[in-house]
């Protein structure tokens, strides 16, 4: 019975990426996740000015081929109505994730990743249309 366990852990584990969970897998006991990441953002997320230039750049960064307009559902999970703490956005924007998302760390600066990081947490409250 122990190789059956195995077995069901590892494809487990490998079909998490594919279907679009791998957040599981990050917030998971086992995976260390710093609460500093990004340091302290340099203005306030909820400026309605900073959440504006987040979806600016967000409508040039993130829709065109993952992301669907506005957050919604498309071939990444939507961000529209999700609930996620903004350290989880920080490293996700800079570093991507396992199942395709680039990492920005290289080619934004930390100020513009903040703003997406703000306008990806204002869609918390939003609904799908």
């Amino acid at each position: 019975m122990r190789p059956f366990k195995l077995i069901a852990g590892v494809t487990a584990a490998a079909l998490l990426p594919a279907v679009g969970i791998g957040w599981l897998v990050e917030t998971s006991p086992g995976f260390a996740q710093s609460a500093n990441v990004g340091g302290a953002p340099p203005f306030d997320l909820a400026d309605s000015k900073v959440v504006s230039e987040g979806a600016q750049l967000f409508r040039q960064s993130c829709t065109a081929y993952c992301h669907g307009k506005d957050g919604g559902p498309s071939r990444a999970p939507k961000l529209r109505a999700a609930k996620l703490e903004r350290t989880y956005v920080y490293s996700r924007i800079t570093k991507g994730s396992p199942n395709g998302m680039p990492g920005f760390e290289t080619t934004m600066s930390r100020e513009n990743i903040w703003k997406l990081v703000a306008y990806v947490l204002s869609l918390a409250n939003a609904e799908d249309k």
